[in-house]
């Protein structure tokens, strides 16, 4: 009767034994996990602050550039030849769809001072008609470059600006400009799913080339009228394929294939 009170007892301290262990190993193992956890948070902190520091400097020299640049754009010939007046308005437009935020007096003094009154822009007239298409493709669109390419004159007052665009296909150029490619019809305003063609967009980047058309009015030295297109349909047909599922984004689109935005 002893022996087994003996071996009862024994097992009994073995598996104290055994929970002291495992709680102190469960123990050992919670440290080490807040150790390194502690680590990757004290290793991501200065990372953090070394990457404010390198930043911050950047964005001070860029803002410097920028302001320069603003300051730069309010000073123009009194009197600028037609070469002069397109790629003033090309670099105007440049930097405007590049970064809204730029004083719209500055761009609309601007194109006053180079534009009649009754401007023709596409198919309406007016300075502001102007403006509202620079707004509408800074909207519309993300990681916008404009390069001029060249210029030629077509008559003695016409000139033409051959460009090449690059955009970014965002989420908000789908909601804007092809909210049709959503189940709701909406640009997914109520809650609908984007189809697969929206999908393979989303985030893409495309090339354009394309064409500003300048009229000219020697008497007044205006630009009576602006023509914009670029092609945006050959590097829809890379992107997507086949013209099968061009068509299908195109169809009630906010845009048309030679980049007119409506």
């Amino acid at each position: 009767m002893a022996s087994v009170q003996e071996t009862s007892h024994s097992i009994t301290d073995e598996l104290k034994h055994a929970i002291v262990a495992e709680a102190l190993k469960k123990r050992i193992r919670h440290r080490e996990r807040c150790r390194i956890s502690q680590a990757r948070y004290r290793n991501k902190r200065r990372k953090f602050e070394t990457d404010i520091q390198v930043v911050v400097p950047k964005l001070k020299r860029e803002i410097e550039v920028l302001e320069a640049k603003c300051k730069g754009l309010s000073h123009f010939p009194e009197t600028p030849t037609m070469w002069m007046i397109a790629a003033e308005y090309l670099r105007h437009f440049s930097y405007y769809v590049a970064s809204p935020a730029m004083p719209q007096s500055t761009v609309s003094n601007f194109l006053h001072h180079i534009m009649a009154p009754n401007v023709l822009v596409g198919s309406h007239f007016g300075v502001e008609a102007q403006l509202k298409n620079w707004n509408l493709f800074a909207l519309c669109f993300d990681d916008v470059k404009l390069e001029l390419r060249g210029m030629d004159m077509s008559t003695s007052n016409m000139l033409v600006a051959h460009i090449m665009i690059n955009i970014t296909i965002t989420s908000n150029t789908l909601r804007r400009v092809f909210p049709h490619l959503n189940s709701d019809g909406c640009g997914g305003t109520k809650g609908g799913s984007w189809s697969p063609l929206a999908t393979k967009m989303l985030d893409q980047a495309l090339v354009m080339h394309g064409s500003v058309v300048f009229g000219w009015d020697k008497a007044t030295d205006k630009v009576v009228r602006v023509q914009f297109q670029a092609d945006f349909m050959t590097p829809m047909i890379k992107l997507l394929g086949n013209l099968r599922d061009v068509s299908s984004v195109f169809e009630k689109a906010h845009v048309t294939p030679d980049c007119r935005l409506a």
